[in-house]
């Protein structure tokens, strides 16, 4: 075969023209006008032509056509230039490039330039056309559902196809065709926004956060053992009392006082009594890290029923872990008794237990604590008294609260007890060669220890985080050294760990080594602070859905802590909610203004406020918290 100049050959699948031919080179304009210099081999002939550039190809014919040609050839072969002369009435150059796109389909027809045409089969035919019908259907359908998304008018049957945009606003996919196809950036807050304009999400309903920290709301736990008899010492003559918030349904410690001894008793629940190390529920809660304390949900970190078979005062009687507390003249806590007991204890909220501080039985107990606390003190402690609040969300009722937590003596003396507690176990630990997962903390970089607000927010800023430690260490924040967390083994793995090495050691058996609580910090720090962060973004996102949702513009007092950069720093006590913005006028930290909410969006986690100022017009600032 001879493929002269001007002749319209294929170049990889596409159609290309001879400009020049050299011996066995042949120069060719490609379909983009590129010129290249090619073999005979890399090109295959399609008509002679005269072509001087490559003529468009001509409309295909109907698939009425079509079929009526593949009926006429029937078993026939057919010569590529009869063919493309029997379908089209003429072999031309755009005739030719039709017919070869037709082969490509291989609907009706298959074959090649050089070997030939014949008719397919005609349950081919039929496979390949239901395929082609199927396909245009589905494009159609597709299109349908972009301008439903387009126009906001969804139906039932779009809400499985959106679940790939769900997928992103849970930040558990990158991409996303429909999002792509809608010209929209995958990004987590432009799928929840649209979810959200679109009806298939609301605020309430769809909180994306747990998910996105990849937290399962609805854990499957492993099954908790069932106690087993132990010795345990019978301390139910001692008054305790387990002091918290009202709402609180998780009692994991409580405060007596022995006058025969002037010990500080302080008794912690004692799930350690079942959950044994190397266990499958000790590693579940290890994996965990913590119990999630979300403004809509408590994600326990043991299955539910401890709470009930170990809290204390739920029963008449409650196993604990008691730490008999002596406290020296100096305020040093030692940890003279550890044991294995049974307690009654009293329930109380902190309001309840206010008139405790009074009671001349005790005083005693007062006096102890208040000594530690002052060594914490004169060991440089970070007293830090900010606004506090807990935040409830009640999604059936479309309700959210935000009550501030007073700052009140019972309740910095059972945070005291606890601490004792702490730094008697860890020191008991370090005298008896016990390994123990420590809390450390280096000192805060600023010195001072401020009374005023912005001076304390300050003073915030500046504390190093603390981590957990098989090597002692002195705990700055705390003004203690050492410390272990021994008081919460219901809702945090490390005081768990730390009762199972000290039952351990109350049983005489052999004691983890530093390398075994080594490999269960490295799972569980994590853990726990990624769950710290989760509940600092709920509860942020739950107060802007509470400003959005708060009828008429929320106003309330807001106190100027910090100038950082060019912006300046605020706090609102009543939500304990701090941002940032641009005003400046010029007042001393401290200061306090009237601000109104006037626009909060909980999917950008971005308000805008008013400040109102005595006599003077309203200044309003946007603010990007």
């Amino acid at each position: 075969m001879i493929i002269k100049s001007q002749a319209l050959v294929l170049y990889k699948n596409k159609g290309a023209v001879v400009h020049e031919v050299n011996g066995d080179k042949y120069t060719i304009a490609t379909i983009n006008g590129d010129r290249k210099s090619v073999r005979f081999k890399d090109i295959e002939l399609v008509h002679n032509g005269p072509c001087s550039s490559i003529p468009p190809a001509a409309a295909l014919p109907e698939d009425t056509l079509l079929a009526e040609t593949a009926e006429l050839m029937g078993s026939d072969h057919f010569d590529f230039a009869d063919f493309t002369e029997l379908l089209f009435g003429s072999y031309t150059p755009a005739n030719a490039l039709a017919a070869v796109e037709l082969l490509t389909q291989d609907i009706y027809f298959h074959g090649s330039i050089t070997g030939g045409v014949q008719t397919n089969s005609a349950e081919h035919i039929k496979n390949v056309l239901e395929k082609k019908q199927q396909k245009q259907s589905q494009a159609a359908a597709r299109e349908a559902l972009l301008e439903r998304i387009r126009n906001g008018s969804i139906l039932p049957e779009d809400l499985l196809a959106l679940r790939e945009i769900e997928h992103v606003a849970y930040a558990e996919n990158s991409s996303s065709k429909l999002m792509h196809d809608l010209n929209m950036e995958a990004l987590p807050e432009k799928a929840q926004n649209l979810l959200i304009k679109l009806g298939v999400w609301n605020e309430f309903d769809n909180n994306p956060h747990p998910r996105r920290f990849g937290v399962d709301m609805f854990p499957e736990y492993p099954d908790l053992p069932a106690m087993t008899p132990e010795d345990r010492i019978d301390l139910t003559h001692l008054t305790a009392y387990a002091i918290d918030d009202a709402d609180s349904n998780d009692p994991d410690d409580a405060i007596a006082y022995d006058p025969q001894t002037g010990l500080l008793w302080v008794h912690i629940a004692d799930p350690g009594a079942v959950v044994k190390a190397d266990s499958e529920l000790e590693k579940f809660a290890c994996q965990q890290g913590c119990t999630s304390y979300l403004p809509e949900k408590i994600i326990t970190m043991l299955p539910e029923n401890s709470v009930s078979i170990f809290g204390l005062g739920l029963q008449d009687k409650s196993p604990a872990l008691s730490f008999g507390i002596a406290i020296d003249s100096q305020g040093k806590a030692e940890l003279q008794k550890l044991c294995l007991s049974y307690v009654k204890v009293l329930r109380m909220n902190y309001t309840e237990a206010e008139q405790l501080i009074s009671d001349e039985t005790f005083a005693p107990l007062v006096e102890l604590i208040e000594r530690f606390r002052s060594q914490r003190i004169n060991n440089q402690a970070v007293m830090i008294r900010l606004p506090e609040t807990k935040i409830k969300v009640n999604i059936l009722q479309r309700k959210i609260s935000i009550v501030p937590l007073p700052h009140s003596p019972i309740r910095e003396l059972v945070a005291n007890a606890m601490m004792a507690a702490g730094s008697a176990a860890a020191d008991f630990a370090v005298r008896n060669n016990i390994p123990m997962p420590f809390s450390v903390q280096e000192s805060p970089e600023m010195s001072e220890r401020p009374e005023t607000v912005p001076g304390m927010y300050a003073l915030r800023k500046s504390c190093r985080v603390s981590s957990l430690s098989t090597l002692p260490g002195k705990h700055a924040g705390l003004g203690l050294e050492p410390y272990s967390r021994v008081t919460s083994p219901l809702r945090r793995y490390e005081d768990l760990l730390a009762h199972i090495q000290l039952r351990k050691y109350l049983a005489g058996e052999p004691l983890l080594t530093i390398e075994e609580l080594d490999e269960r910090i490295a799972c569980s720090e994590p853990a726990t602070v990624m769950r710290s962060k989760l509940e600092r973004q709920c509860r942020e996102y739950w107060t802007l859905v509470y400003l959005k949702n708060h009828p008429g513009n929320w106003q309330g007092e807001a106190v100027y802590v910090a100038q950082a950069d060019e912006r300046s720093v605020w706090l609102l006590p009543e939500l304990a909610f701090e941002f940032k913005n641009r005003y400046n006028a010029r007042l001393p930290l401290g200061e306090s203004l009237t601000a109104e909410c006037v626009a909060s969006d909980p999917v950008m986690l971005s308000t805008q406020f008013k400040f109102i100022r005595p006599n003077t017009s309203p200044e309003t600032e946007t603010v990007n918290s």
